[in-house]
């Protein structure tokens, strides 16, 4: 069962803040913005984002410039007789900026909470910005992903070479939660019913989704993305499987995913999804079955493509050194490997040929 929070009126108003921490040094964004091989965009310099409204005083922030899983994330906003519920920062505190500014094309109301589906920094990065505005965090304590396994000044420092020093102007880690969810729960803003759902580590460890029930519409952070080839590497494929009947069993009408296009038709791109990594599944399982090695069941897939790790191919193979990791750890457990096989067997059948 879900928990219940209120988070709406005068009490919300004056939550005392946590303290914001210390911006990042010149000096190491600079080395790492010079030595930077990626294309940066400019979208800091945008007066507002594509909006699209899902329902009254739902919508969506469209990041999709044509590049797909590889464009701006998607962002999203409520807002409520209690202030604005934004969902979502974005990759740096320009593009923070540039969300507030879409924010306030429909709105004035004083933004209240952001609520982060998961912690890379793509999406928790312009969270700075509606820190400093008032806001308070709401998120999965667990901040663990590859990105920041060196620490989070080398992520910063990295990430600043990806985004531009002028695109990280003011930035401060800001993604550790006010509020800590670690199960279901559900918010009640101003009145309206927002409920945060943990759908397990799928995408992550501190993977969140946010399900508005009276409108049913989701917002599905990275558990979704536009091709279906959802990234592991941080999560795990079983808790994909499990996230993605979680979000059939709500059957939204519509699904903001991580990256790319609005899912109009979400029942469609979660089957995808759910046949990507159970093929995945059964190609890694073979493979560690027959003995082949994981470097020989990595490169019967397309090359990476070089400075793009979230490009489709460089994500095929992310993902299949994540699975077959999984699948030798399986093979330790005979009677629930065997079990999980033939569950998954019916499930492939479904999936087209």
């Amino acid at each position: 069962m879900a928990a219940a929070v209120s988070l709406g009126g005068a009490a919300a108003a004056s939550a005392q803040q946590s303290a914001v921490p210390r911006s990042l040094t010149a000096d190491s964004a600079t080395r790492a913005a010079i030595a930077s091989r990626y294309p940066r965009d400019r979208s800091d310099t945008l007066p507002a984002f594509p909006l699209r409204r899902l329902a009254p005083g739902v919508y969506a922030v469209s990041g999709d410039t044509g590049r797909g899983v590889e464009g701006r994330p998607n962002a999203g906003f409520v807002v409520t007789p209690a202030g604005v519920v934004v969902i979502d920062a974005l990759a740096s505190p320009g593009e923070g900026r540039v969300l507030l500014r879409t924010i306030r094309t429909v709105t004035r109301e004083p933004v209240r909470y952001l609520i982060l589906t998961h912690h890379h920094p793509d999406h928790t990065f312009g969270a700075i910005v509606f820190k400093r505005a008032g806001a308070r965090v709401i998120a999965h304590p667990d901040r663990r992903t590859l990105a920041n396994a060196e620490g989070d000044d080398r992520l910063a420092s990295d990430w600043t070479g990806v985004m531009g020093l002028q695109q990280m102007r003011g930035f401060a880690y800001a993604d550790t939660p006010d509020i800590r969810v670690r199960r279901d729960t559900a918010l009640i803003v101003g009145g309206r019913r927002i409920e945060i759902v943990r759908p397990g580590p799928a995408h992550t460890a501190g993977d969140l989704m946010v399900w508005l029930p009276a409108d049913r519409v989701l917002f599905a952070g990275d558990v979704l993305v536009e091709d279906g080839v959802s990234m592991m590497v941080d999560g795990s494929s079983g808790a994909m499987l499990t996230a993605l009947a979680r979000i059939d069993s709500l059957a939204p009408r519509v699904a903001v995913p991580g990256h790319g296009r609005l899912a109009t038709k979400p029942a469609t791109l979660v089957a995808a999804t759910r046949c990507y990594v159970l093929a995945l599944r059964d190609t890694m399982r073979r493979a560690v079955a027959a003995g082949v090695r994981m470097g020989q069941a990595i490169d019967r897939l397309p090359p990476a493509d070089r400075d793009r790790p979230v490009s489709l191919h460089s994500r095929l193979r992310r993902n299949a050194v994540r699975v077959y990791s999984e699948m030798e750890h399986a093979l330790f457990d005979a009677a629930a490997s065997q079990s999980a096989i033939a569950g998954e067997a019916r499930r492939r059948a479904a999936c087209p040929r």
